[in-house]
């Protein structure tokens, strides 16, 4: 009883929320969870990119009972994880609120096997802090945290919702085929081909069988074909090209006759050289 009402009820309300965020910053990725109880790992939904049918899995699987394994769990999501294409990133994020693991056999070899692969864990408990998931972490190069209290808690996972720093020997360049499907009108009817029934209003036809999706982004269920828009295209773009790093400018640089800096805000134009200028605001304008 730390979180109110409960801790799964906790737990639900702000993993609901890290989808939304996660799928809003990274539109092109796709999530899958997986739930511990009585020793096994279930697997609630597959990998996909649809934050609906995630949180409405969620919101039906509301229990959690006996021990808890931290090995099959892993296990689980290796074998998942395997079948990401080497241009992808392999991560897992563990709401772990179980005070110990019970596993059937070694999970140091477990550990060792999702570094080699390549999957970065991050642990963030509601109890005490573990060994083993602080090991976990430090091995496969991931974060742990414990959290204080509800707020500390959405702090926590909201972190995860940016995608992490690519790293070069991991990182493969690789060319994706994707197209870019047409909105068909409001009153249409079509048979939609991820949930195999007639459906009436808006939806989008995949440019090369002409089947229906719901929505997008998402995987043409007869031709496999990735199906975005341009503005899911827009905002995973910034994360792969960052604005440069701005240079800290003193203000005697400022006042140097000689110098040739821009001496007004690019935003609000405001003079940077009046002490009564914030700015912060500034840069929040710019």
């Amino acid at each position: 009883m730390d979180f109110r009402p409960s801790r799964i009820a906790v737990i639900a309300k702000h993993v609901e929320t890290f989808i939304r965020e996660f799928f809003y910053q990274n539109p092109l990725s796709q999530v899958g969870i997986v739930t511990i109880k009585d020793g096994v790992a279930h697997c609630l939904t597959d990998i996909g990119g649809s934050p609906e049918s995630h949180i409405n899995a969620l919101m039906k699987k509301l229990e959690c009972s006996g021990d808890s394994s931290l090995q099959n769990a892993l296990d689980l999501v290796d074998g998942y994880l395997n079948q990401i294409p080497s241009y992808g990133h392999r991560e897992v994020l563990i709401l772990y609120s179980a005070l110990s693991t019970c596993d059937p056999g070694d999970i140091m070899d477990t550990i060792q096997k999702c570094r080699k692969s390549k999957i970065r864990c991050s642990v963030i408990g509601l109890a005490a802090e573990m060994f083993i998931c602080k090991h976990l972490c430090q091995e496969t190069g991931g974060t742990y945290s414990v959290a204080l209290d509800e707020s500390h808690f959405k702090e926590l996972i909201l972190e995860h919702a940016p995608p992490p720093p690519a790293i070069a020997e991991f990182a493969v360049a690789n060319l994706i085929k994707m197209g870019f499907p047409q909105r068909a009108a409001e009153g249409s009817i079509s048979i939609c081909s991820c949930h195999k029934e007639a459906k009436v209003g808006a939806g989008y036809t995949c440019p090369r069988c002409k089947a229906r999706a719901c929505e997008l982004p998402t995987e043409c269920c007869v031709c496999g074909l990735t199906l975005v828009s341009s503005p899911h295209l827009a905002r995973s773009y910034h994360h792969l090209f960052p604005i440069a790093p701005f240079d800290e400018v003193t203000s005697s640089h400022l006042n140097n006759p000689n110098c040739k800096l821009q001496r007004n805000c690019f935003g609000c134009q405001q003079s940077l050289l009046d002490p009564e200028c914030d700015l912060l605001i500034c840069i929040n304008y710019c």
